[in-house]
């Protein structure tokens, strides 16, 4: 779950490796979105050089509006959990922050499933098996990460068969190990 919360909200989602869709299986989806959302509630909103703080302010004004759109459509495509506001008590409201949001019973094909929003916004996707599972993973424009969460080493070995995108990590989140290399993805991904 640390790895996802990071992923997802490391650097207020502003990364081009960001989580902003986690696939999980329908047999434990209920759970996982409950365990993560109640994760996610207890995140701090706050000055970036504070060791308190979680999250930090999106790069400007501008960001915060493009990613309340984003919200305002994910209430349309699906259930929203937690977060979708920009947050502005106290101190908040002197800078540009956004809510950890978490949206649910995404369709893949939903605008904030398919588009890049690069903010502290996740969606969750059920799905029931692994062919789905590639499908919708493949079903974007952009493949520039992936992150499989598994116990079966068959899978983890499949995912780099299957997965069409330049980074692949095995029970490790989408952030954190391209730093300091050089990188690239597939598709319409910038890199």
């Amino acid at each position: 779950l640390d790895s996802v919360i990071w992923s997802s909200f490391g650097t207020s989602g502003q990364r081009c490796t960001a989580a902003s869709r986690l696939i999980v299986h329908r047999s434990i989806h209920d759970d996982f979105v409950h365990r993560l959302s109640q994760r996610v509630a207890k995140l701090v909103l706050g000055d970036g050089l504070d060791e308190l703080t979680d999250i930090g302010p999106v790069i400007n004004e501008s960001a915060v509006e493009r990613i309340a759109a984003y919200a305002a459509i994910g209430r349309n495509e699906a259930d929203l959990v937690i977060g979708g506001e920009p947050a502005r008590d106290g101190k908040l409201g002197e800078g540009s922050f956004f809510q950890p949001t978490i949206f649910t019973e995404v369709k893949p094909d939903a605008r904030i499933a398919q588009e890049e929003i690069f903010g502290p916004v996740t969606s969750v996707i059920p799905v029931t098996g692994w062919d789905e599972t590639v499908r919708i993973v493949n079903s974007v424009k952009y493949g520039l990460s992936t992150s499989l969460f598994t116990r079966d080493v068959n899978l983890a070995f499949r995912s780099i068969r299957d997965f069409d995108s330049g980074l692949g990590y095995v029970n490790h989140g989408t952030i954190g190990a391209e730093a300091h290399l050089p990188f690239g993805g597939t598709k319409a991904t910038g890199n």
